[in-house]
């Protein structure tokens, strides 16, 4: 008995004990909380976080020693969650940002507590979504046909691209949630009433502006060729630039600008040869189809300088040669049904210009087969260029419209005066009485104009002009001097234009040389010689287009970069009187 009194005795005081020391460690904790220790990391704190209009999941580390409290100012976008870790001593939780769907920037706080207090907070900030707004009284506009300009009010919060779908309408300037006015230039309108279309984009976002202009008012094709080619005063090649095989910047010289053609016609010019290739730009060769982005780019340049009151002359060059270099040996169909599409295409997607823009059907047929010769042995070889300048005129004539009564250029065999004027070639037929221009071309002589090192049967010509002789001198002229050039124009006039036919100079230069003898007489030969053969070939009834490459006119500006050879051009222009 007193063995078991005994032992609940000692149970009992156990149980107490425990019960006693349970109390005191509960009273013990009370007394004595644990300091929360939190770290966040210091770029968070400083810099926060920031997500993009699309919105996306960061992930936060905070290392701390109790489980603190993570909250976020705006719980409806920007969500806070807990994480599993694999760390005893570092929280994870993931920072998630809703999509954007507001047009204005967004900031959320994200604070961090622990034990009652706040150990820290930083800030999530949002992109807005895009933007862009066009103000109704913006999205159409109606200009006169000497252009102008239309300002486009909108409203964005980015980068706003705007595009043009027409060469017509150019930005002034841009860059757009507050508002501002684009400004765009709208060329005069040398055609037909138009429209273009203006295309902003800010990121997925697309408005779109209309501008239609009025048509414009230059005239008709209603000039007979003599009346046509009275009006020309001077003319001017664009070379080596729209003929360069594959595109117009390949043998160096810039695109053809609008501020390079006004240039031109500040220099006194009044027309401009534009030099085409075509074959390069076909991309269908069982029909010939042409590239439409080029024949827009065609368009485009003749549009600088119909607009610019200046007449155009637009052909196909050399073009690889698949005409011109293939007239020997005989008339070929498939070159012919070729001449037929490229002709076809080109005077329907030019149909609208007035008659400051001729055609010319070729450039110098035949003329790199005949060079050694210097002529066309066979008849036959010339009644060959004769049929496919006769398919030119029939396939432009075909088109309508203003092309039924535009004045056309026929090319001489190899653009030589000597073959021009022997007796066998002829001018196509044509229904429309008095539209036909011959052309020729004029290099001589060849030992001044083309001719670059001395050989066995002559001396290049550095000088030329009986008062620009040097004395002593190897590279004087021996032959083809002022006497020469009138007597050449003068085969011209009889031959074609005193029957009616008016006549294009359509190339004539004399290539610069660095000479070691006397480079200011050099310089005064070749205005000289401008000055002549611009004078004499109007006083014969012949129109001239100076052939230019970039060394003597700026590119760019269209100002002279040789002012002594154009002002060479311009003295004869305005000293020569068309006879007509």
């Amino acid at each position: 008995m007193m063995k078991n009194i005994i032992e609940r005795f000692q149970l009992s005081m156990v149980l107490a004990a425990l019960f006693f020391s349970s109390f005191i460690a509960a009273c013990s904790g009370d007394d004595d909380p644990v300091t929360p220790e939190v770290v966040i990391p210091e770029n968070i704190l400083t810099q926060g976080m920031t997500f993009s209009k699309t919105g996306g999941t960061q992930t936060l580390n905070i290392k701390s020693n109790v489980e603190p409290e993570v909250t976020s100012s705006a719980p409806e976008w920007c969500k806070v969650t807990a994480e599993s870790s694999a760390s005893t001593t570092v929280r994870k939780y993931s920072v998630m940002a809703e999509a954007n769907a507001d047009t204005s920037d967004r900031e959320a706080r994200i604070t961090v507590k622990a034990g009652g207090s706040e150990m820290g907070s930083f800030i999530v900030r949002q992109e807005a979504t895009d933007g862009l707004i066009i103000d109704p009284q913006s999205t159409s506009f109606d200009l006169p046909a000497v252009g102008g300009e239309c300002s486009v009010r909108l409203t964005a919060n980015g980068e706003v691209k705007a595009t043009s779908d027409v060469a017509w309408i150019t930005a002034a300037g841009t860059r757009a949630m507050e508002a501002r006015t684009l400004v765009f230039v709208v060329s005069a309108n040398p055609l037909g009433e138009r429209e273009g279309h203006i295309t902003f984009t800010l990121g997925s976002l697309t408005e779109t502006v209309t501008v239609r202009q009025a048509a414009g008012s230059t005239g008709s094709t209603g000039s007979d060729a003599k009346a046509l080619a009275a009006k020309i005063h001077a003319g001017i090649n664009i070379g080596n630039t729209m003929e360069v095989p594959g595109g117009e910047t390949g043998w160096g010289n810039p695109q053809v600008s609008k501020a390079y053609i006004d240039g031109l016609k500040a220099l006194g010019f009044n027309a401009v040869r534009i030099p085409c290739a075509w074959d390069s730009h076909i991309v269908n060769q069982s029909t010939y189809e042409v590239d439409a982005a080029w024949l827009e780019r065609v368009s485009e340049v003749v549009g600088y300088c119909v607009a610019n009151d200046m007449y155009a002359i637009v052909n196909i060059h050399w073009d690889g040669g698949w005409l011109e270099d293939h007239i020997l040996g005989g008339f070929n169909e498939t070159i012919n049904n070729k001449q037929k599409a490229l002709w076809t295409q080109i005077a329907t997607k030019l149909n609208e210009y007035d008659e400051h823009l001729l055609f010319a059907g070729c450039n110098e047929p035949g003329m790199n087969e005949t060079s050694a010769s210097g002529k066309f042995d066979s008849p036959e070889d010339i009644k060959t260029i004769m049929r496919y300048e006769q398919t030119f005129v029939n396939a432009v004539r075909a088109t309508g419209g203003n092309n039924a009564t535009r004045c056309l250029v026929v090319q001489a065999p190899g653009t030589r005066i000597s073959d021009a004027t022997a007796g066998v070639y002829a001018l196509p037929k044509d229904d429309a009485q008095g539209c036909l221009i011959v052309e020729v071309h004029f290099y001589e002589p060849y030992n001044f104009c083309l001719m670059e090192n001395d050989a066995d049967w002559g001396k290049t010509f550095w000088y030329w002009g009986a008062a620009n002789h040097l004395s002593g001198s190897q590279h004087n002229p021996t032959w083809g001097e002022e006497s020469h050039v009138k007597e050449q124009f003068q085969l011209m006039k009889t031959h074609f234009v005193d029957k009616g036919y008016p006549v294009i100079i359509g190339e004539y230069c004399a290539m610069k040389r660095t000479v070691s003898e006397n480079q200011a007489l050099h310089n005064q030969s070749r205005a000289y010689w401008n000055e002549v053969v611009t004078r004499e070939a109007k006083n014969h009834g012949c129109v001239p287009f100076y052939w230019e490459t970039g060394g003597d006119v700026n590119r760019t500006t269209g100002a002279a970069k040789e002012t002594y050879a154009i002002k060479g051009i311009m003295k004869g222009a305005a000293e020569g009187k068309y006879p007509y």
